[in-house]
């Protein structure tokens, strides 16, 4: 009997240890600029879940790239690994055509259209089928920026940008847009912008003006026309093999906290966006105000029809989410 005791009293000792188990969590971002919004977003949750943790989840943040570009991090995640990822829309649409809709051209109306959306039926059903094929959304709803396009020349309607090689993040959402207004999309990692653009591989890229100032790409291209073509959300994923093999309590940890700091990387975006126009304009660059706006959305809408392996039915869907008052 005594033996029993013992036996059964060391079996809670080692259950109780693997409980109080330290999860190292790697947290993925393509992110060079340390002092952008999105990167303080991911150092305060960090810092959130290992104190609501109490140390039992410690994540080491991976930036510019350093575990590999945004495609093969989500390839991995799919595939179990204990990682998280700071993504988009655009890049989920390679494992999920549905999903790249929401990073589409001229999508949201207004931060308004684009929270209805994030927080939908629709929007459930697709990132659950999401989740279904290995990646988990922890967080669905961080502004990380509005999209502009940046090269040699202004580009005020679609006419200016014919025929321009334009480099997108491999997106099949983006490459229709930048095909729709007759440009040459070539997709490019983040991390091997700079070079195209100094080697003239591309004529021009797209991105936030953080982005654009964070990874130094005025050096070599000096105007930003303000197509403001997309309302770019970060999605933070994860496993869901990984996500599953937790403890509940730790799931809701991760799940609260990314829900808390969506918002929050909202607001910080906004009240930045205004000061990295400035510094691009005090480092020389030229920003164009005065874009036809309408002719880019006009030509722009045929993009949607074209994704390959949409839903039918599932734009239209959601449209009317956002509509829903």
């Amino acid at each position: 009997m005594k033996k029993i005791i013992v036996a059964a009293l060391a079996a809670l000792t080692l259950s109780g240890a693997a409980q109080a188990q330290t999860v190292e969590l790697r947290f993925a971002t393509s992110v060079a600029n340390v002092e952008e919004p999105s990167y303080k977003a991911i150092e305060t949750f960090a810092k959130r879940v290992e104190e609501r943790s109490e140390g039992r989840i410690h994540i080491t943040i991976m930036h510019g790239e350093q575990l590999g570009a945004q495609k093969k991090i989500n390839e991995m995640i799919m595939s179990g690994a204990a990682l998280m990822s700071m993504t988009d829309y655009g890049a989920l649409g390679q494992f999920l055509p549905d999903i790249a809709l929401l990073a589409g051209p001229y999508m949201y109306g207004s931060l308004e259209d684009a929270n209805r959306l994030l927080h939908s039926d629709v929007f459930a059903e697709v990132s659950g089928r999401l989740a279904d094929l290995g990646i988990s959304i922890v967080m669905p709803d961080g502004l990380f920026g509005y999209r502009h396009l940046l090269a040699n020349k202004p580009i005020r309607t679609p006419a200016d940008i014919l025929n321009l090689s334009v480099r997108v993040p491999p997106s099949p959402m983006m490459l229709e847009a930048f095909r729709s207004v007759g440009a040459r999309p070539t997709e490019i990692p983040w991390g091997e912008v700079y070079n195209a653009l100094q080697s003239n591989v591309v004529d021009a890229a797209e991105a936030p003006y953080a982005s654009i100032y964070g990874s130094n790409l005025h050096e070599v291209r000096h105007v930003v026309s303000r197509t403001s073509h997309q309302i770019m959300f970060t999605t933070w994923v994860t496993s869901t093999q990984f996500l599953k093999s937790l403890p509940d309590d730790l799931q809701k940890i991760l799940m609260e906290e990314g829900a808390r700091i969506g918002p929050e990387l909202t607001e910080m975006t906004l009240a930045s966006d205004a000061g990295y126009a400035q510094k691009l304009k005090d480092a020389g660059v030229e920003i164009i105000e005065d874009v036809d706006i309408p002719a880019f959305q006009e030509a722009t809408k045929s993009a949607y029809d074209k994704v390959p392996n949409i839903t039918p039915g599932i734009v239209d869907r959601m449209r009317e989410a956002m509509a829903a008052k």
